[in-house]
């Protein structure tokens, strides 16, 4: 599996210079990408031109060699789940809302039992009161770990992360490393998280 931007400008603002030009990515399964950038480089709206939300004014965005036209458009959200770097899923209990994401006809099939999630919280250092509780009452760290929990167990090809390790500790960041990197998954971040940016296998900086 592949994704890939070539040569791509965007801008919101066709009367303005372009936020993103000339940007070029490969990805294929097992690598490791962090995107890293000011505030209002291109960082977020990279994954929305990916996910079709946006449309280049220039270039041409591919999944598996093809160009990203509806078919293929479909297949590659089917493979892909994007974590944004405040998961909001709203205020009842997170044993409830947590399941939400399989609601969704393509996940259904994974939706898991609860002893399944109890134990990919326990690897991610969660514990069964988080689970019990009431979503907004967690950290913004546990808001991540249960994130993270979610894209194991979504169980995507690709992985669109966004500052995924910006409220952990290096205990916390070492449990997310084992249980997400492999060698099938395609992983693209946006980080400035040192420890996060020493363990991808690729960086890019946005100007």
């Amino acid at each position: 599996m592949t994704v890939a931007f070539s040569n791509i400008d965007f801008g919101y603002n066709e009367d303005n210079e372009p936020i993103i030009q000339n940007f070029s990515l490969e990805a294929k399964e097992g690598d490791r990408i962090a995107i890293k950038g000011a505030s209002g480089s291109g960082k977020t709206t990279l994954f929305r031109l990916l996910l079709g939300f946006e449309t280049p004014d220039k270039g041409t965005i591919s999944f598996n060699g093809k160009p990203l036209r509806p078919k293929q458009l479909k297949q590659l959200r089917k493979e892909t789940t994007w974590l944004p770097q405040d998961l909001d899923l709203g205020a009842d209990k997170l044993k409830e809302v947590f399941y939400y994401p399989f609601s969704f006809k393509i996940n259904t099939s994974k939706r898991p039992k609860e002893e399944e999630v109890l134990s990919i919280f326990d690897a991610l250092g969660l514990n069964k009161n988080v689970w019990e509780g009431n979503f907004k009452d967690l950290s913004t760290g546990q808001r991540q770990r249960v994130g993270i929990a979610l894209c194991h167990l979504l169980d995507k090809a690709v992985l669109l992360l966004d500052e995924p390790t910006s409220a952990l500790d290096e205990t916390s960041k070492q449990k997310v490393e084992k249980l997400l990197f492999d060698d099938k998954r395609i992983i693209i971040s946006t980080s400035h998280d040192p420890w996060w940016l020493e363990r991808c296998s690729q960086i890019i900086e946005l100007s």
